[in-house]
């Protein structure tokens, strides 16, 4: 403990200093590091792995090999998945693999084993060259175990990997020797992999200027990724010759254009990845989070694809606004006509005579599925909506009584103030030892004043609106703590503060909301990765075309969708819109999960023109991106209640069980796990 401590306070106190890699020891124990170095040729082995399509043989060097590597596949950690890590030398380049052990670890129950075992091959690494890392996170918790996020150049995570078995600091002892590894001046435990970039283009790189910054296409490539093989299998077949040779020179040139110092709180550090993608259309969309040019910004190399596009249709729209226009929406609104069995139309929304015929004379509602089946199809008067959302939100029981309701108001509001007091007690002599609070207080006044401040509810200077939507996000990172507060938060709660007008009320229906969206924010994306996944399969059930195109041109990983799941749609609809959406999908009527049938709906329709200009993920995400605002609301949500109704029990059977928003198992272990240092 004395070690680390030591080793943490001089690793503050060169916090202002370059660091070289040769004079700094990234294992931060240097006898130990001269241990693993002298015991490292001990341990490497050698393997020739004969590839069969040639007949070549591809000399393989294991140099570092450690078992029960564990990562945990669900957002609950009631599963996990042991395995072995290696990093072994090919033709005089660094590859990295981890390869599940068969079955799973006794620790997890019967209903979680068969689905981590029906996906476990997703988590599988065939061979990760290191050139593609863009830096890696060290987590030396005070209790618990060592783990690892590795986060790739493109902004996608792995999920951590856990070392029950120790072996992490022979791990950084093997990288210091094989690749340029330094620790980041901004966060000693963040290791920046291959960081060639020279100081003035790290500059240029941080003012985020049009035309300079480029996009990561997020990586699903065959090479790197494996979802049917092992390391042992990566001398076999094409794969393992495409992987191992020409692969490499791609990645070999993308280090001309690393990122600048990613050195910030992980949970904000890996959304801003994913959202800046989205800076590509800065001139003509609103980027997934604000802007924040005061802690600097992010750009990413561009990865080259080893699916080769047609160059003329690269050329074609390489410089050119993608932006939907009427003749393409014609065609496509044509072509869905013809493959979609339509929704039923919109009806007229919830009227107040409507509503008082679900409740009897006590304030009880007599038929819930009747009233979700009728906001489903018609949304909620807005007079109404104060009162109706909370039944859909969770907050009133739709069996309770007016009394019981008055009631509930006044208890939760005592309970609200008791847990806003905690943080309005601290002092500022408190603050100044409370670093974890000051970050997430900083982080929140910087977002609710750039939140919706285009609607008249929170727009102008020292809005009272304002200051309460602050009070109750602060308020909500005491009460869950290990979620906290991430980017994104903000706008779920905006419109729920609007519609609520009360501090309290607002407050309870949003912790709901995040009971079952806050694995949204998850520090290990897992929430994310399983909407994802399931999206995938949903698409490749209704629309095997456009999923095979996705498939060739390494799109499986549907981050282009990232933003729409996110934060359910909220960039792509005006305010009032967004409203409707989100009680449509609050109803739970068709599907708990009938954003991601609005997700294929909403691709469904647009397919034609998708495969006819050949986009690519870049283009893709652009094109994407440039539908805020272009989108038909009523038309979207009746085309995605026929997808649901087409795809029937094989559509939730592509969507794994607790995938949000459904509500999540608490555990013993906690509903988040947020793998916080302790604090």
């Amino acid at each position: 403990m004395r070690r680390e401590e030591a080793s943490a306070a001089a690793a503050a106190a060169e916090a202002g200093t370059p660091r070289s890699p040769d004079l700094h020891d990234l294992s931060d124990d240097s006898d130990y590091a001269a241990a693993a170095a002298a015991s490292s040729s001990h341990s490497a082995m050698r393997s020739d792995l004969v590839d069969q399509g040639s007949g070549e043989t591809a000399k393989v060097d294991v140099v570092y090999e450690k078992e029960r590597v564990t990562i945990h596949p669900t957002q609950y950690g009631s599963g996990r998945i042991s395995g072995k890590l290696r990093l072994y030398l090919q033709q005089g380049s660094l590859f990295l693999s981890w390869e599940p052990n068969e079955g799973v670890d006794s620790l997890s129950s019967n209903s979680a084993t068969m689905e981590i075992e029906k996906y476990r091959n997703l988590y599988t690494i065939k061979a990760l060259p290191l050139s593609d890392v863009r830096f890696i996170r060290k987590h030396t918790p005070t209790f618990g175990f060592e783990y690892i996020i590795i986060v790739l150049s493109s902004g996608l995570a792995f999920p951590p990997f856990y070392f029950y078995n120790g072996g992490l600091r022979e791990l950084f002892a093997t990288l210091k020797k094989h690749v340029f590894i330094i620790r980041s001046d901004d966060d000693p435990n963040v290791f920046l992999v291959n960081d060639f970039q020279d100081p003035l283009q790290k500059s240029l790189s941080s003012l985020e200027l049009p035309g300079v910054a480029t996009v990561a296409n997020a990586m699903s490539r065959q090479n790197s990724l494996s979802f049917t093989s092992s390391v042992d299998e990566a001398g076999h077949g094409s794969d393992a010759k495409h992987g191992a040779s020409s692969s490499m020179t791609e990645y070999v040139s993308k280090q001309k254009h690393r990122p600048n110092d990613p050195g910030r709180d992980l949970s904000i550090q890996v959304l801003e990845k994913f959202s800046l993608v989205t800076k590509f259309a800065r001139d003509t969309t609103s980027s997934l989070f604000r802007e924040n040019h005061s802690s600097g910004g992010h750009t990413y190399g561009r990865q080259q694809q080893e699916y080769v596009l047609d160059n003329r249709a690269n050329d074609k729209y390489k410089d050119q606004q993608i932006t939907p226009d009427k003749d393409s929406l014609l065609s496509d609104s044509m072509e869905s006509n013809k493959i979609l069995a339509w929704g039923k139309p919109r009806e007229q929304p919830l009227s107040v005579d409507e509503w008082r015929s679900f409740l009897d004379p006590e304030g009880r509602v007599m038929d819930s599925k009747a009233l979700r089946k009728k906001v489903f199809y018609g949304g909620i008067d807005h007079v109404l909506r104060k009162e109706v959302w909370k039944f859909l939100l969770g907050y009133h029981e739709y069996d309770s009584t007016y009394a019981e309701r008055e009631y509930l108001a006044v208890m939760k509001r005592t309970e609200y103030e008791a847990i806003k007091s905690q943080w309005k007690s601290i002092s500022s002599t408190q603050a100044k030892r409370f670093t974890k609070f000051r970050e997430r207080k900083g982080l929140i006044d910087k977002d609710v004043v750039r939140t919706d401040r285009s609607v008249p509810y929170y727009e102008g200077d020292d809005n009272q609106n304002v200051l309460v939507l602050r009070d109750i996000l602060l308020t909500y990172s005491f009460y869950n703590f290990d979620l906290g507060y991430c980017q994104g938060m903000s706008d779920f709660l905006a419109p729920i503060l609007y519609v609520m007008e009360d501090e309290s009320e607002s407050f309870w229906c949003f912790a709901i909301l995040m009971e079952r969206l806050g694995a949204n924010f998850n520090r290990d994306q897992n929430g994310m990765h399983a909407q994802l996944l399931a999206l995938s399969k949903l698409v490749e059930l209704l629309d095997p075309q456009l999923h095979n195109y996705f498939r060739k041109n390494d799109c499986l990983n549907y981050f282009f969708c990232f933003r729409w799941v996110l934060i359910q749609f909220k960039r792509e609809f005006s305010f009032d819109q967004i409203m409707l959406l989100w009680e449509v999908l609050w109803t739970h009527y068709w599907s708990e999960h009938f954003h991601l049938y609005l997700c294929v709906a909403i691709l469904k329709r647009y397919r034609s023109r998708i495969i006819g200009e050949q986009m690519d993920f870049d283009t893709l995400l652009k094109f994407i991106n440039e539908l805020s605002g272009e989108i038909n609301l009523d038309r979207a949500i009746q085309d995605a209640e026929a997808l649901c109704d087409q795809a029937g029990p094989n559509g939730a059977a592509c969507i794994p069980p607790g995938t949000p928003p459904s509500m999540p198992i608490e555990t013993d272990g906690g509903l988040y796990v947020q793998e916080d240092e302790v604090m």
